[in-house]
């Protein structure tokens, strides 16, 4: 099935639906999934670039295919 499918069968049930539950329910996870990178403070984001930058003069570093690697796994778990 792809997603273009998988959209319209949801558009259909949500329509359908007469539990304000199950809305409830769907939008919370919309909001959970989409909150978790926009809802990082400047405070926060400058803390994690000075532990990315102590990590850096310790060696700690990793090489670009292995970021690569890393980052198309955090992407497909960020998809919905």
């Amino acid at each position: 099935m792809n997603i273009e499918t998988t959209k319209l069968e949801l558009m259909q049930l949500l329509l359908q639906t007469k539990k304000e539950s199950i809305l409830e329910k769907i939008k919370a996870i919309f909001e959970q999934e989409s909150s978790s990178f926009y809802s990082t403070t400047t405070s926060e984001l400058k803390q994690r670039a000075e532990a990315s930058l102590k990590a850096i003069e310790k060696g700690e570093t990793r090489s670009i295919n292995a970021f690569k690697k890393e980052l198309d796994h955090w992407k497909n778990q960020q998809s919905i």
